[in-house]
């Protein structure tokens, strides 16, 4: 369970890390920054993966917490 979690850890930093090179590169020679504001779809997945990783953590052990102290 340990080596899944630290897999899955590894996966998303490797993902954070290739998105923050790439946009490095893209617009490392341009004085303009990236216009994000007015997509919503990516500003809703910035919000949600967060949110939806809470819950997931947050869930489970509110339930093992409530098991061992009923």
């Amino acid at each position: 369970m340990r080596v899944l979690f630290l897999m899955i850890g590894a996966i998303a930093a490797a993902g954070v890390f290739a998105t923050m090179y790439r946009a490095v590169w893209a617009y490392r020679r341009t004085n303009e920054p990236p216009y994000f504001h007015g997509k919503v779809v990516v500003e809703l997945v910035w919000t949600a993966v967060p949110c939806l990783i809470w819950i997931a953590g947050t869930v489970p052990a509110a339930r093992l917490i409530l098991a061992v102290n009923p």
